[in-house]
């Protein structure tokens, strides 16, 4: 191998490894960016998502984006309680 496609491939070595740095701190950084409360266990699914294969590190990605709470609150008997309704202003 000579020195320089040796070179070509150490950096194209770095190069891979910045781009898999960059991706797998994507989720947590939306996740921090949008106020997320579990925005610290999205961070570590994106880290093992892209370890363990594609699919787990979309699933967090995508768990960035909602805002949990919206759809239902239980209640401390453990029933589940729909939201309060949307305050709306009343039409004039």
């Amino acid at each position: 191998m000579t020195l320089p496609s040796l070179v070509i491939l150490i950096l194209l070595a770095f190069i891979a490894a910045a781009i898999f740095l960059e991706l797998a701190a994507i989720p947590g950084a939306k996740a921090r960016e949008r106020g997320h409360p579990q925005a610290e266990a999205i961070n570590v699914l994106g880290w093992i998502g892209l370890l363990m294969g594609f699919a787990p590190w979309v699933a967090a990605l995508v768990w960035a984006y909602t805002r949990p709470g919206l759809l239902t609150e239980p209640t401390p008997t453990g029933e589940v309680e729909p939201p309060p309704a949307a305050q709306s202003q009343p039409a004039p």
